[in-house]
């Protein structure tokens, strides 16, 4: 008989539940966000250049047929995050349910490498808004993973 979400809900460790749970909610802050640059790319735009450049309008003049490309770029940006955020997920309510390390490790490590790259990036070229931005989503996954990890199977 295939177990259904609420079979593996109801037959879980309940700190893991509440883990996954918190995962899962970071993961759909960041596809809300994510989606807001491929469907709404004036707001997206405005969001970012908030967090970026304490502005909401580009600190920069950007002629219009370059602006369609950014938007363009953004858009795939934030479909590539949105993808990602859907595996994370898919992940944290299934193996990771099951209390299985290697889930952990398929959520963690590639945060972890994403975290890494995009923040050294933005520190070269002095980008402090994103530099907090990657600190504040690192964080709300962080705090779940580092927590959840004594809960996990090693097999």
């Amino acid at each position: 008989m295939k177990m259904t979400q609420n079979d593996l809900d109801t037959k879980s460790d309940p700190a893991l539940l509440l883990w996954s749970r918190l995962i899962q909610g970071a993961a759909t802050v960041v596809i809300v966000l994510s989606l807001t640059l491929l469907v709404a790319p004036r707001l997206g735009e405005s969001i970012f250049n908030q967090v970026y450049y304490n502005q909401f309008s580009s600190p920069v003049e950007v002629p219009h047929s370059v602006q369609g490309y950014i938007w363009f770029a953004n858009g795939i940006i934030g479909a590539v995050m949105a993808g990602w955020m859907i595996c994370i997920i898919m992940l944290a309510r299934g193996p990771f349910l099951e209390g299985r390390l290697q889930a952990w490790n398929m959520i963690a490590m590639p945060l972890a490498g994403w975290f890494v790259i995009d923040t050294a990036f933005s520190i070269a070229h002095g980008v402090w808004g994103n530099v907090l931005l990657n600190s504040a989503t690192g964080l709300i996954f962080a705090v779940p993973l580092f927590f959840s990890r004594r809960h996990l199977n090693k097999h």
